[in-house]
């Protein structure tokens, strides 16, 4: 036995379930598909129907990944927090999922604090709180802990609005189970992945026997105690030998992400202002070069000229929005779409994007880059029309029923969603449902945020696998 096995044994006691806590399970499933909304752009509401074609084009590098589960350490959290579980392989798996739930999201509760108060302790500066979901909700209540001058603190306080969909169960759950950290339906970890996770960070961090009673138990522990494993198991902490070696075999475990990651290896960011289409640029002379790769190149070609088409697209929408919103008369008409230089600056340059966009499409062999590809049917059906459009009061026309027949394809309880532009009596204007769309005038496609495809979480996961 393990020294930590051994530590955990000696702490006996029985999860406890809250009904807060059932309520939530109860809804579970909801928040761990394989679909992450944090894989679209902030505040993105997807008005023109991107969103599928992207999120295929994302999986074609990256399959497995999301972009918000960019900071690893939690995986380390989530798999120590099911180990640290009072579970006997004879429940069901019911029974076994409740009890792991629980000490998970009481693990990640006393770890988001610890974390905070080793921050406000530290005076080198260095351990920030920066990548901890549900920060500022943990730094009131180490607020208010220094402010009352109590000793002992536990995990009873709100760590989110919703801890389970948007906590480390929400967010890390789905990614960690196709890495094959653990299975959730039960939240049983993998033996040669999972429990070596866990156990690598547990001993690494040395953590306290007070501290897994007091998860277990849904007890208490004292301020130092916390403060101090807090340093130790910081999210921006060194990761064990064996934390690395788990992060490695994951994110190599999936042959194409793999080979993406390789390239990324060979091609990082070349400072603050880089952009991913910018190094996507870069990666395709290496890509292209090893026939192993062709999928790849083929890959990122597509998504530079999907992204291309994205923003003269999403720039015509976005003007509407601001016209509608700016104009004196509070509507636009059919001049003030001919004489607009946006609506003519897209109009000019679509249909080259859409020739590039469906070049790359038809062109594409491999099986892997083809498989799937019908997801990307219905968005270039819209761009070919759009690139026909004989000027841009045609265009900005089939920009509209897109947005109008993307939206009532869209649900909210029960009900179709509605557009949130309308054309009446020859004018445009905004209608009472709209939602979303930027707060500032936008007049260049490079103005508009492309689609973000992971780069920051596999960089993160090829950091924490190799950091020394």
């Amino acid at each position: 036995m393990t020294r930590l096995s051994s530590i955990v044994g000696q702490v006996n006691s029985a999860s406890k379930t809250s009904n807060g806590i059932r309520a939530d399970v109860a809804g579970f499933s909801v928040f761990l598909t394989a679909y992450d909304p944090s894989d679209l752009p902030g505040g993105s509401l997807d008005p023109l129907g991107f969103e599928r074609g992207y999120l295929l084009l994302a999986d074609k590098i990256l399959p497995g990944l999301t972009n918000v589960a960019d900071r690893p350490r939690y995986f380390s959290i989530l798999c120590a927090g099911a180990s640290l579980a009072d579970v006997d392989l004879t429940h069901n798996p019911r029974t076994q999922y409740e009890r792991r739930l629980e000490c998970i999201l009481r693990f990640e509760r006393f770890w988001a604090l610890a974390n905070v108060l080793a921050s406000r302790s530290s005076e080198d500066g260095e351990l920030t709180t920066g990548g901890i979901r549900g920060v500022t909700y943990v730094s009131n209540r180490a607020e208010a802990i220094v402010s009352s001058g109590i000793r002992r603190v536990d995990a009873n306080y709100q760590l989110l609005s919703r801890q389970i969909p948007y906590g480390v169960v929400g967010i890390y759950g789905a990614v960690a189970e196709g890495m094959r950290f653990l299975d959730r339906t039960t939240f049983a970890l993998t033996p040669d992945l999972g429990e070596r996770l866990a156990e690598g960070f547990l001993e690494n961090t040395d953590i306290p026997k007070a501290l897994i009673k007091a998860i277990r138990d849904s007890g208490d522990v004292s301020i130092e105690t916390l403060t101090e494993w807090g340093r130790r198991a910081h999210i921006n902490g060194q990761h064990s030998s064996e934390e690395q070696h788990c992060m490695h075999d994951a994110l190599h475990r999936e042959p194409v992400r793999s080979r993406m990651t390789e390239v990324m290896k060979q091609v990082p960011f070349e400072s603050a202002s880089d952009t991913e289409l910018n190094r996507f640029g870069r990666m395709l002379p290496l890509l292209a070069r090893s026939s192993s790769n062709t999928d790849l190149h083929e890959s990122v070609l597509t998504i530079r000229s999907y992204e291309s088409c994205y923003q003269l697209a999403m720039l015509a929408f976005e003007r509407l929005l601001w016209l509608g919103r700016n104009l004196q008369s509070g509507s636009i008409s059919p001049t003030d779409i001919s004489n607009d230089r946006v609506f003519k600056l897209v109009y000019d340059r679509l249909p080259a994007a859409t020739q590039r966009l469906t070049k790359c499409l038809d062109e594409g062999k491999t099986p892997q880059f083809q498989m799937n590809s019908e997801r990307l049917l219905d968005t270039r059906q819209f761009l070919e029309q759009a690139a026909a459009c004989s000027g841009p009061q045609p265009l900005v026309q089939v920009i509209l029923e897109r947005h109008s027949e993307v939206q009532r394809g869209k649900f909210d309880r029960g009900r179709k969603k509605m557009p949130w532009l309308e054309l009446s009596a020859g004018r445009i204007s905004l209608t009472m449902t709209r939602v979303g769309g930027l707060k500032k005038q936008v007049t260049s496609p490079t103005e508009i945020a492309p689609h973000p495809y992971r780069q920051s979480s596999a960089d993160a996961m090829i950091f924490a696998s190799e950091a020394t």
